[in-house]
């Protein structure tokens, strides 16, 4: 075989074997976001409802998250007014404590919310499935009632996934539910979510995803054939017709998700405030009688009811102030019930889409690239080589996208068309070298039909095209004012946005100045983030830094505060500003921050529409910082905490003191928390030898030896009586381990410990 014929062959091979390497990464699946673009918008179905909880619902309800007999009132009215299924995306695992209502009568949000359950024959619940978790035997015999998956034949399935723990929902609700299934709905690594499983295996059994006991219902509880491939449901009841419904599965075995081609709040949409409303109107005319509010009562009706018939109806939340967020490929701020929404809509209008096994795009790219090469070497001219070359690589992509929008089945587009343009270049290089005569041309050619760099980045870094953001390590940091709402009730409008800027301003410039940037501001909560866009192997460091700043200028700020308030307002300063000031002043208000800060991976880059982009970052890694925020107030820290992440990254430039290993409210990984103090370089021999009898303190306790550590911890709250957090562990000792026992629930200190763990669960508040 001649050379010439060899290259021919071994061309393809390395340029598919290059390009497969390219399968590890998520081009692939942006690749199938951007095919899905070409199909008809998945129809929004009347039958299908998405119940919000949103910012109207919050605002009506007055405080989230909700007491359980909000839930149960809203039960009552849907069920009235004739949805067919109750979908609950919402986790009831921890009982509620008992509240007192408008009549100052005690009473209990799960009683109510249990009744609901009892009179409701339409109200599904959920759990989660994880691979830590256990469950006790009872919780078990219910889960199994109320989650199997019913009338089923498996046949050889492979590729279902399997689970080793489970966080049941409370026992007294979910054994009233009509039925239940699991709420997991996984993102890929780049936060998109594309797929979820609409079943999962837990202890040889297989259970549903959330929305399946509802479709099954709906569809007359059909046969269900579980295969590699498909779920079939036979003899399915759908819009009037029986038939098999065959469900395409991914090669994971997951559901591919196709999102309507709009924004989240587009779909077929009611706010749990209207519900709630109603139920509202109602029990005010069985108290007050009709006449005041029977208008608004039928007014409302009309609008709800017709939304609510005959109509199965996910509750989740969707509120700007809620975390329960993430990217779909239409919008990079999409509240994650609208994934189970999304599914419901899929099932009943038959709209799906499937993948083949990676392997067949591999054969298909061998077998493009062999034919770019052949035709490229029967071109003598260098033109005609650059224009079939670029001719070959679109009709091949061509063909794939043609082949997606007939049969909506995905072969996967990365390697053909990364191998083809491997391929181009390296006959084009090829020929460039050995025809010395033509290389002046070919070059001007080259540079014509593709840039330089553009090649380089897509062969050396195909990540650099991340749709949505990049994900990198960085450090997330969540500010706010302890108790600003009193601040609210004394100020007028205008003086609180002037304390605002004040505050905001100050507190900015200093993160700003360690190279932070501001993600956004809410209310008086500042978000930022050190390490985007410019990279910074201290982003962790620069943020505590900042941090401490920000606490020393709070200092000076409340300080400043008070000379301007009892002195007369200075020239140049707004009448709203020094009357907030003196307000604040009369009324014994002083500004104290709390600062939450974790460090890890997240994503961070421009997200929003074409016309509105803000560069802002999300992630798991994100949502922590904030839970740390708000934990500063169980542990009465002087405002700053740090995660173990973070703290690993800080070396011996921060003094830090070490607290609690915790479980925090929706993170079931435990973490030791800290404490940052001061610059090391700034703090004096007392601080230094106090931090040192805190850790001998912090290790009696670890070892309970309780006795030695109470003698050490209330030597230290004398000490320094500010350390309210010496108190909190005197407190701690005193009335729970010294006694020989740790805190529950019950004792609502805000704590449970967790003696596998040797940790405490935090509980939300």
């Amino acid at each position: 075989m001649t050379k010439r014929k060899t290259f021919a062959f071994l061309i393809p091979l390395v340029c598919v074997a290059a390009s497969s390497l390219l399968l590890f990464t998520n081009l692939e699946a942006k690749f199938s976001d951007l095919f899905q673009r070409f199909l008809p918008s998945t129809q929004i179905r009347n039958d299908v409802l998405m119940v919000g909880i949103d910012d109207f619902a919050i605002e009506t309800i007055d405080s989230f998250p909700f007491t359980r007999d909000v839930y149960a009132d809203c039960i009552s009215i849907m069920e009235e007014m004739g949805a067919q299924s109750i979908v609950f995306d919402l986790s009831f695992i921890d009982k509620a404590r008992k509240s007192v209502n408008e009549k100052d009568e005690i009473f209990s949000p799960d009683e109510e919310m249990e009744k609901a359950l009892k009179k409701s024959d339409i109200t599904f619940l959920n759990f989660t499935l994880d691979y830590t978790s256990d469950i006790d035997e009872e919780s078990k015999n219910i889960l199994d009632q109320k989650g199997l998956l019913p009338n089923a034949e498996i046949k050889n399935d492979k590729v279902t996934e399997e689970y080793t723990g489970v966080v049941p929902t409370l026992p007294i609700f979910i054994e009233h539910a009509k039925a239940a299934g699991f709420v997991n709905a996984d993102p890929d690594s780049d936060n998109y979510y594309r797929r979820v499983n609409l079943i999962a295996k837990y202890d040889d059994q297989y259970y549903m995803q959330l929305t399946l006991p509802a479709l099954l219902q709906k569809l007359g509880n059909p046969k269900i054939i579980v295969e590699n491939r498909k779920i079939t449901l036979k003899n399915a009841k759908i819009d009037g017709k029986t038939k098999d419904l065959q469900i395409p599965r991914g090669n994971d075995g997951k559901f591919i998700l196709k999102y309507p081609k709009m924004q989240f709040n587009e779909y077929n949409y009611l706010s749990l405030g209207d519900i709630y409303r109603i139920a509202q109107l109602k029990r005010a005319m069985a108290e007050e009688g009709e006449a005041e509010h029977i208008e608004e009562y039928t007014n409302l009706c009309a609008e709800v009811r017709p939304k609510l018939a005959s109509a199965i109806c996910i509750i989740g939340t969707c509120a700007t102030s809620t975390s329960d967020y993430g990217v779909n490929p239409y919008e990079s701020q999409y509240p994650l019930p609208g994934v189970h929404y999304t599914i419901i809509n899929q099932i009943l209008n038959g709209d799906f889409t499937s993948e083949i096994p990676p392997y067949i795009s591999i054969i298909y790219a061998l077998i493009l690239t062999t034919l770019l090469v052949l035709a490229a070497k029967k071109m003598k001219s260098t033109v005609g080589k650059v224009i079939i070359g670029l001719i070959m690589i679109f009709v091949g992509t061509g063909i794939l996208l043609a082949y997606y929008i007939i049969t909506r089945t995905f072969v996967g587009e990365t390697v053909p068309l990364f191998s083809s343009i491997l391929a181009y270049i390296s006959v084009i290089v090829l020929g460039f070298l050995t025809a010395s005569k033509d290389k002046k041309f070919i070059t001007n050619a080259f540079s014509q039909c593709l840039s330089k760099d553009v090649v380089n980045q897509i062969v050396a870094n195909p990540d650099s095209f991340k749709l949505g953001g990049e994900n990198r390590e960085m450090t997330a940091i969540f500010t706010d004012i302890q108790k600003f709402s009193s601040f609210s009730e004394l100020l007028t409008a205008s003086e609180l946005v002037a304390l605002l800027n004040y505050y905001l301003t100050k507190m900015s410039d200093i993160i700003m100045a360690e190279g932070g940037t501001i993600d956004k501001y809410e209310g008086d909560a500042i978000i930022a983030l050190v390490g985007a866009p410019l990279k910074m192997d201290d982003h962790a460091t620069r943020a505590v830094k900042a941090a401490l700043k920000m606490k020393a200028a709070e200092k000076v700020m409340n300080q400043e505060i008070r000379n301007i308030a009892n002195g007369p307002q200075p020239v140049g300063m707004s009448d709203s500003l020094y009357s907030a000031f003196k307000i604040m002043v009369q009324n014994r208000k002083e500004i104290f921050t709390r600062i939450g800060i974790n460090s890890g991976e997240m994503i961070a880059g421009y997200m929003g529409s074409e016309n509105k982009k803000n560069y802002t970052m999300m992630g798991n890694n994100v949502n922590l910082a904030s839970r740390l925020e708000g934990v500063n107030k169980q542990y009465s820290t002087f405002g700053i905490l740090v995660s173990e992440a973070t703290y690993k990254q800080l070396g011996e430039e921060i003094l830090c003191r070490r607290l609690d290993k915790v479980q925090v409210v929706n993170v079931t990984t435990p973490l030791t928390l800290y404490e940052p103090l001061s610059l090391k370089a700034e703090a004096s021999e007392n601080l230094l030898e106090y931090v040192a009898v805190w850790e001998k303190a912090m290790q009696n306790f670890d070892r309970e030896e309780y006795a030695e550590a109470h003698d050490k911890f209330c030597k230290l709250a004398v000490a320094n009586s500010d350390d309210k957090v010496a108190a909190y562990y005197v407190k701690l000792l005193e009335d729970f381990f010294l006694k020989g026992r740790a805190p529950s629930e019950e004792d609502g200190f805000g704590v449970v410990y967790n003696p596998k763990l040797h940790c405490f669960r935090l509980l939300s508040k």
